[in-house]
């Protein structure tokens, strides 16, 4: 069966709609704090979902139904995507430093867990990208 182009559509719609309640909740989150009078930030596991968002809507609805960009290379923008998505929420885990139930929280802006979480992804999306798009 070969891949068509309403069925990309209708995957990225789906990643895409995740990706956007994902980062809405965030900003919900971040506005509450700054009502508290509290320092607000998006953080780097939210860049991350950014990342992915725009490779989603670029790579898999714009360029596509401009013609400009094959159904293959779509999909694997898909794929990688899809990745960098399901790595902000081992991320965003991280930023809460939940990882290790014995750490008491740091509230930095970029810690430690979150760091070690990004660069796996990082090398992840990396790795990934090496082998699709050769």
């Amino acid at each position: 069966m070969e891949l068509q182009i309403s069925d990309l559509w209708t995957a990225a719609g789906v990643l895409l709609g995740f990706q956007v309640a994902s980062f809405a909740w965030r900003i919900s989150h971040e506005v509450e704090v700054a009502n508290l009078k509290k320092v607000s930030w998006i953080p780097p596991a939210d860049l991350i979902n950014l990342v992915s968002m725009v490779i989603t809507s670029v790579g898999c609805f714009v360029l596509p139904g401009i013609g400009v960009l094959h159904l293959q290379m779509a999909a694997k923008l898909l794929g990688l995507s899809t990745l960098l998505f399901v790595g902000h929420s081992f991320s965003l885990a991280a930023h809460y430093e939940l990882f290790n139930p014995r750490t008491i929280r740091s509230f930095q802006y970029f810690p430690l867990q979150e760091k070690i979480a990004v660069s796996a992804v990082t090398i992840c999306a990396l790795v990934y990208s090496v082998a699709a798009f050769r």
